[in-house]
């Protein structure tokens, strides 16, 4: 991809972001392709269309694109709360794209997506209402929390000023497809759950390790009395999807390999994403 952004797109802007917005929209258009499909670009919807920026011609996958001059940290601002809940829970919300570019060479620094697969009701804070005194008096925005979200959500596809390879990106955007037939409640389920095997840090755990989350599963899932049932569900889901591997006596390993294909370390865990790819001597587990 080409990562130089056409700063000259900016000149008629006073505002600097608008500007931007422009600016970035036009690279996505040119230089971006669909990491859900092998479509090599992705289609600007109609000015005025809320929440989704672009469409794959070909998958018809949505996206929403947030940039931004500095990198992105737990929180990222966005629009209507009502609208963004709402959307999550009827499965219409769309994948995210995240672009980091530097102003002063107006270049692309970090894209990731965020598959809207991986969207729940905790990817989403709620901000206080705008007070009085506002134009918009009342009006509750949100905050997208990327801290939510598990590493593996994260799909890198610039990183550092260099570009991955689209079939990397396309395999790590493919790993937890099977997470599209889950509900909402479920996915977010899952989420926290990857989170805790993220920090257990090590390729295998056992169900001690994982039970060893229990009270924060319980204070992040107040409506849920049977805490280690659905722990067990979870593990089971992310079994059938190839994430991990039953190896019998309630201990698991973590199937996974880094974007660039090389085998990942313990310490590179939070770069890694698990291929969906066929597991080897799986067992069923009796949980």
């Amino acid at each position: 991809m080409r990562l130089s952004l056409d700063s000259s797109l900016a000149s008629s802007y006073t505002s600097r972001s608008q500007a931007a917005r422009v600016v970035t929209e036009a690279w996505v258009a040119e230089n971006l392709y669909c990491p859900s499909c092998s479509s090599d670009a992705l289609s600007p919807t109609k000015p005025g269309t809320r929440i989704v920026d672009f469409l794959c011609p070909e998958c018809h996958e949505p996206f929403q694109l947030k940039s931004q001059s500095h990198s992105f940290r737990s929180r990222v601002l966005d629009s209507a709360y009502g609208p963004m809940v709402q959307s999550i829970e009827t499965s219409t919300a769309p994948s995210y794209l995240f672009l980091h570019y530097r102003p002063r060479e107006w270049m692309v620094n970090d894209l990731f997506f965020v598959p809207r697969h991986f969207l729940s009701s905790s990817f989403v804070e709620k901000r206080p209402p705008l007070k009085p005194t506002a134009r918009r008096a009342g009006w509750v925005g949100c905050n997208i929390l990327l801290s939510s979200l598990p590493a593996v959500a994260r799909v890198d596809a610039v990183k550092d000023g260099v570009d991955l390879s689209p079939k990397d990106v396309r395999r790590a955007w493919h790993a937890f497809s099977f997470l599209r037939d889950a509900t909402p409640e479920s996915r977010g389920w899952i989420a926290d759950v990857l989170a805790c095997i993220r920090e257990i840090r090590g390729p295998e755990f056992n169900l001690t390790d994982i039970y060893g989350f229990e009270e924060r599963l319980r204070e992040m899932h107040k409506d849920n009395r049977n805490i280690r049932p659905k722990i067990l569900q979870q593990l089971q889901i992310l079994r059938d999807g190839g994430v991990v591997e039953f190896l019998g006596h309630g201990k698991y390993r973590v199937l996974f390999v880094s974007q660039t294909g090389e085998p990942s370390g313990d310490s590179s865990f939070e770069r890694a994403v698990a291929p969906r790819a066929k597991r080897i001597g799986a067992r069923s587990d009796s949980g």
